[in-house]
């Protein structure tokens, strides 16, 4: 993570996407790199070929961008990696967001390695198949970023400085097991600064562990680091200016309903930490609007424009809806209830401006196909006009994050009425109107009662990569919910 800047981390991604279903994709990502100067060419020793791919892929699933390729074979970006991409969301604000949910247990770090097997012989936990069980066993539940707040705002109460060293993290936060050890790690941290009982190392394999641990939260807005050598970690000057919002952000994240759950941590739960890490949650309070870090720009291939369809020229008229069957890519046939982002993912429609817009629509219009609706488009307007049994529905879609959630809520609804409004000149049958966002948005969320009861429209949006209703209309529940298996 010590390597990683804007250039590096956007270059990665967008070349990974780009060359996803070549032939060979870490040969032409390789080949990317090397010639815009990104990364280091890695050349192997074997081959004398260079694989920065090989090397450095582990960022892109480490920061939860790309689901591993341990769980699905191809390169697939995820809903948040495709945010990126699209410049809706920037450098500043994914490091910090993804530092801040990042946990343990999770489907990425799952090996069992030689020496905590060995450690583990003749424990209770000797037979544990994998290092996500062996933490849930054991009541590991925590988020270190979190951690890493909740300690240096409390060590600031207990009037001593707010920093932490290498050896901090080493001897005393790397113990903590819960989120709710933040005071008694803090106390400790105080007691040995002031003359009391030091506790020992833990080894020069978690001291690594500590050092890797700060090279990442550098990069966040939250947290500033000084010194090579001997780094040591404080709150940010954004984040001081911020620390009330914070707070609350922490408070959210320490919530047990949040933590993804291992289950037997199969290929399916394992995917379904990408999906949920790897996704755009508007369940957590909003960051507020985060600062580049000095010499960084956010937005290394541009920041989103809102997507201007239906905005008719011609203003006198009202303008008009031009339909025509759905063009969407062939696709593998695949049971309704197998149908998820990631599943439906198109590199072809990846390549070209509002990926993760582009994939919902997908991913809305296969569902609807695999209902037995017809379904249409209009690159002028509509995203998608569905009918099925003597019913349509207009489907407007946005790709949304915390900030811009509001504005773009009120334009989709906007856009829908008035889609409504003139196709009620063309067809009589009975309409439903639904907003559906590339996004987790939470059955509790004020904007879900807003639109269901309210609007009495349907809202449509991304759980775990799956679609989700929010509906009362059993009309919609059988069009959007997938089949029971």
């Amino acid at each position: 993570m010590g390597r990683v800047t804007p250039e590096h981390l956007y270059h990665i991604l967008w070349a990974a996407n780009r060359f996803s279903r070549n032939a060979d994709p870490p040969t032409d990502i390789n080949n990317y790199l090397i010639a815009n100067h990104q990364w280091t060419a890695n050349v192997r020793a074997d081959s004398g070929q260079p694989d920065a791919w090989r090397d450095y892929q582990q960022v892109l699933s480490e920061l939860g961008l790309i689901y591993s390729r341990e769980v699905l074979p191809g390169i697939t970006p995820t809903p948040l990696g495709m945010a990126f991409l699209d410049g809706s969301l920037g450098f500043s604000e994914i490091m910090t967001l993804q530092a801040l949910r990042l946990q343990y247990p999770n489907g990425h770090q799952v090996m069992i390695s030689a020496v905590h097997r060995a450690e583990l012989a003749g424990t209770i936990y000797a037979d544990v198949g994998s290092l996500a069980e062996l933490y849930a066993l054991s009541g590991v539940m925590i988020r270190p970023a979190v951690l890493v707040w909740r300690v240096l705002r409390r060590l600031l109460e207990l009037g001593s400085a707010s920093e932490l060293t290498v050896d901090d993290f080493e001897i005393y936060l790397m113990r903590c097991s819960t989120n709710a050890d933040y005071a008694a790690c803090a106390v400790a941290i105080h007691a040995a600064r002031n003359g009391g009982a030091v506790l020992p190392s833990q080894g020069q394999r978690q001291r690594r562990n500590a050092q890797d641990w700060i090279k990442y939260l550098q990069l966040t807005s939250i947290y500033s680091a000084n010194g090579d050598s001997h780094p040591v970690l404080t709150l940010s000057s954004f984040g001081c200016q911020h620390a009330a919002e914070l707070d609350e952000i922490c408070t959210a994240l320490e919530n047990p309903d949040t933590f993804w759950q291992p289950g037997t941590v199969s290929q399916a739960d394992r995917l379904r930490w990408y999906s949920q890490f790897g996704g755009v949650d508007l369940s957590i309070p909003e960051l507020p609007a985060v600062e580049a870090t000095e010499g960084n720009h956010e937005f290394v291939g541009g920041e989103e424009e809102d997507d201007q369809r239906g905005g008719f020229e011609d203003g006198v008229t009202g303008g008009n809806i031009d339909l025509r069957e759905f063009q969407g890519i062939q696709l593998p046939a695949q049971t309704p209830q197998g149908l998820t982002i990631q599943s439906i993912y198109s590199a072809e429609l990846s390549n070209r401006a509002h990926r993760l817009h582009d994939q919902m629509v997908l991913l809305i219009a296969e569902t609807c196909q695999r209902k037995g609706a017809t379904v249409f488009e209009d690159p002028g307007s509509v995203d998608l006009l569905v009918q099925h049994r003597r019913r349509e529905f207009i489907i407007e879609v946005k790709s949304v994050t915390p900030r811009n959630f509001i504005s773009r809520l009120r334009y989709a609804l906007g856009q829908v009425l008035h889609y409504d409004y003139l196709r009620t000149t063309t067809s009589q049958l009975p309409r439903r109107r639904v907003i559906a966002f590339a996004a987790h948005i939470p059955a509790n969320s004020w904007s879900v009662d807003f639109v269901n009861r309210y609007m009495d429209m349907d809202m449509l949006a991304l759980n775990s990569g799956q679609l989700r209703l929010h509906s009362d209309s059993p009309a919609s529940v059988e069009l959007f919910m997938p089949v029971a298996g």
